[in-house]
């Protein structure tokens, strides 16, 4: 086992560690209103949606590959390879499904009157877990060429070429299946580009007008609705950010690999980047349900 190892094991042992604690801590409270029979807003039910995808994403990719870093021994036979990568690509492909539909969401919600989006307002909150079943049923599906395709570890004159994932090994290519998740990755960026740009312009010409409507004192970020909205701008720039660079290095994992070694680590901790961060980013969202604990004591 040598030095790089362990300093990548433990970096991925830190970072997983971190993001499902996070991402559950998060979870945890969406569930107690829920189960102590309060309303969520239909908003955080996306984004409870998003912290259970991000955390089996977590469990996915950051455990096996921290056990692997510190233990130099593959655990994985052929089973394990197709299942485990399998979940992992699932939970990416729900994760940038999630945040799209989370971005475009608030996008709809905060439209003006007049906006081509106002008319899908009345509905939008109905359809929330219509959507979100969808979703899962359609990534679910997408992903099923993953188990045809992947197997479990090989020597390197048996295997016709090395996936950049936990030693695993993939035996044949399906183009209409790298199309059909390219095109949904592209469609996902884009709708997230686009709804992120209209909800900058809405917040601008909102602060405009509270600064000409109101005094000076009385700052646009009071608006709950401004709030949630500078929320999940963060959350939106955070995602296309590591997306950005998890492509890169995919890219030059593709190419260089043979002779950079350390791309191939370096890309599974961008690869993990968003679902750790992602809820220190909602937290600020996820702490208005502490209101409900001080209500009680008031009352």
């Amino acid at each position: 086992m040598t030095a790089g190892n362990i300093y990548f094991g433990l970096v991925l042992l830190f970072q997983t560690g971190v993001g499902i604690l996070a991402n559950f801590f998060l979870l945890s409270l969406y569930s107690f209103i829920f189960l102590t029979n309060h309303i969520l807003k239909p908003v955080n039910v996306i984004i409870a949606h998003l912290t259970l995808a991000n955390i089996i994403m977590l469990l996915s990719k950051g455990g096996p590959e921290t056990v692997i870093a510190l233990s130099r021994e593959n655990f994985l036979n052929d089973v394990g390879c197709k299942l485990v990568f399998y979940f992992h690509k699932v939970s990416q492909a729900l994760s940038i499904c999630f945040t799209c539909y989370l971005c475009n969401f608030q996008a709809i919600i905060i439209s003006p009157p007049s906006s081509r989006l106002a008319k899908f307002k009345a509905r939008a909150s109905e359809l929330i877990m219509p959507f979100l079943i969808f979703l899962c049923i359609c990534n679910l599906l997408m992903e099923i060429p993953v188990i045809l395709g992947l197997t479990g570890p090989r020597s390197s004159s048996n295997s016709t070429h090395e996936f950049d994932f936990l030693h695993c090994s993939i035996l044949s290519y399906i183009m209409a299946y790298y199309i059909l998740v390219s095109v949904r990755n592209i469609v996902c960026v884009g709708l997230i580009l686009w709804a992120g740009g209209n909800m900058v312009l809405l917040l601008h010409r909102h602060h405009q007008q509270v600064q000409t409507i109101h005094s000076i004192s009385l700052s646009s970020r009071d608006f709950p609705e401004v709030k949630a909205t500078q929320t999940i701008l963060q959350l939106v720039s955070t995602f296309v950010i590591f997306y950005l660079l998890s492509s890169i290095f995919s890219l030059c994992v593709s190419y260089f690999y043979q002779h950079r070694f350390w791309m191939l680590p370096t890309n599974a901790v961008i690869n993990l980047c968003f679902p750790t961060l992602s809820p220190f980013v909602l937290l600020p969202q996820g702490t208005r349900i502490c209101p409900v604990f001080l209500c009680k004591v008031k009352h």
